[in-house]
């Protein structure tokens, strides 16, 4: 079987984002980390930009994915819920940044970045352990 890389890519950016906001929403929670919450923003943003994009290059008929999110119980489809979470709560991150002065986030809001993190990286890794076809295994 030859590997999907842009599926690895997917996943490697995907957990890259959710692992950058996880650390930064437990830094903001102790109290630590205020000069490097903007750049640490940054890199999830763009690392889940990068992932964005790299998924669409796994698919064939790119235009076809909106089929796949008719059923809730779809690996795609969760995955698809939860990045959308996910950046909601990365640019509610940034508005809450921008409008301290001095660079601090609500503890609630490093709390909710750890939380959707987590899922994020949660709901990625159960796509890969979905039970297959029996077929597939001879």
């Amino acid at each position: 079987m030859n590997p999907e890389w842009p599926l690895i890519l997917f996943t490697f950016f995907l957990c890259v984002s959710g692992g950058v906001l996880g650390v930064q929403g437990l830094l903001c929670v102790l109290g630590k980390g205020k000069k490097m919450q903007l750049p640490s923003l940054v890199v999830s943003l763009a690392a889940l930009a990068v992932g964005g994009i790299a998924v669409f290059m796994h698919l064939q008929h790119w235009e076809r994915i909106f089929n796949g999110f008719g059923h809730l119980s779809s690996g795609i489809t969760q995955e698809f819920i939860v990045i959308v979470v996910f950046a909601v709560v990365a640019v509610a991150y940034f508005v809450f940044l921008r409008r301290s002065g001095d660079g601090t986030v609500p503890r609630w809001m490093g709390w909710l970045a750890v939380a959707i993190s987590t899922v994020l990286v949660v709901v990625c890794a159960h796509s890969y352990v979905m039970a297959a076809r029996p077929a597939w295994n001879s």
